[in-house]
């Protein structure tokens, strides 16, 4: 199956829409200290603590003994019996409220202007980024096939050598027998006739013994390697000074689901303002035939680097510790962007996730035809921070 992208944006918290009837009246807290839950119940995550007496607004209450309510820019569950009613501020703040969807609406101007900017320049450094990725693998292809070619011109010229050394001691032996034969024969009481080679001496002879073939065997560089194994979800050894990133506030993720052909290491990169300011928040291992969450991702832009491949072995390389797959490994940089950042809209708030499904072709590529969309990344690249 051909690697792809298949993105999903899921509204994961959408609180229901404000009307003026439920916003005219506006509340106090009476206990001591008012905890905001990501749900309407004690068993929900606490999001937010308001102290006593602070102002905030009921969105709904239609949730048993819970209210929905917004307390500067958070919105969750509180109980309804810990409010006590104040609208002597109502008028004031619908006043408030409408310069304030005018002042967003400018906003939104301005920040759509910034946006589209922002994308053009994305874009263009994308672009870049790709022609150097390109420029690096016709690089390396022809430093690959000029090492082949001088490996070949050594193994001829070993092979000549040898040819011609074994053909000169094989010239040698006979000459040598043959001085032998004559000496006897002329020390012996029979008349004999001397005996003389068969075969002409070296450099005269149009039928040459050739040399054998040279027997090559293959290196095995993951010599002293470690085989490991290890369940969907684990972070490699390899990789364990590697301190992850979470946003517990944030009930978002990244779905990904494996074929049958491949292991996977993905790795999560929070895009920076350039390309040095990138940082890696997850580093996830995923079996063949399975699928696995990335959860709580803190918002913001994301690409993914992923490693496939299987028999994944580790070792250290320079005094860091180091992995990669060693049988059918392919390493891809991801062209697209994961955008994490929660939407507000006038139903309230639409938090992004996103279905990635990744697999191998049975001969063992990524399915790009000239497959100059293989390994676009290096095991090197792959392993840096």
């Amino acid at each position: 199956m051909k690697s792809f992208f298949t993105f999903i944006l899921l509204a994961v918290i959408t609180f229901p829409t404000v009307t003026n009837a439920q916003m005219s009246e506006r509340y106090l807290m009476s206990a001591a200290k008012l905890q905001v839950h990501s749900g309407p119940g004690r068993n929900y995550n606490i999001i937010a603590e308001v102290p006593q007496g602070t102002q905030v607004y009921v969105i709904s209450s239609e949730y048993g003994d819970w209210s929905t309510v917004q307390h500067k820019n958070i919105n969750g569950f509180v109980l309804t019996k810990l409010l006590t009613e104040d609208s002597r501020i109502a008028e004031a703040e619908r006043a408030a409220k409408e310069a304030e969807a005018k002042k967003r609406a400018a906003q939104a101007a301005v920040a759509k202007a910034i946006a589209d900017a922002e994308a053009a320049k994305k874009a263009a450094e994308e672009a870049a980024r790709r022609a150097i990725a390109d420029a690096e693998r016709l690089k390396r292809a022809a430093e690959a096939n000029a090492a082949l070619a001088i490996a070949d011109a050594e193994a001829a010229k070993r092979n000549k050598m040898t040819a011609a050394e074994r053909a000169r001691a094989e010239a040698e032996e006979t000459r040598r027998a043959v001085e032998k034969a004559n000496q006897r024969a002329l020390n012996s009481d029979v008349a004999s006739t001397p005996i003389e080679s068969t075969t002409p001496s070296y450099g005269s002879n149009r039928n040459r013994a050739t040399s054998a073939p040279i027997a090559v065997s293959k290196e095995n560089k993951f010599v002293g390697w470690k085989k490991k194994t290890y369940k969907s979800g684990a972070t490699p050894k390899s990789f364990e000074k590697f301190k992850p990133s979470f946003n517990y506030k944030l009930d978002n993720y990244l779905k990904i689901n494996v074929g049958k052909n491949t292991d996977v290491v993905i790795k999560l990169y929070k895009m920076g303002k350039t390309e040095k300011d990138d940082k890696c928040i997850r580093v996830t291992y995923i079996k063949n035939s399975s699928t696995q969450y990335i959860r709580n991702i803190p918002e913001g832009e994301y690409y993914v680097k992923i490693a496939y491949g299987k028999e994944w072995m580790e070792t250290v390389k320079g005094g860091k510790p180091y992995g990669q797959f060693t049988q059918n490994a392919l390493y891809e940089k991801g062209e697209d962007i994961l955008n994490f950042n929660p939407i507000k809209t006038d139903k309230g708030i639409n938090v992004p996730s996103y279905t990635l499904s990744l697999d191998l072709l049975s001969n063992g590529t990524l399915g790009y035809g000239d497959g100059k969309g293989d390994d676009n990344i290096t095991p090197d690249s792959f392993n840096d921070f």
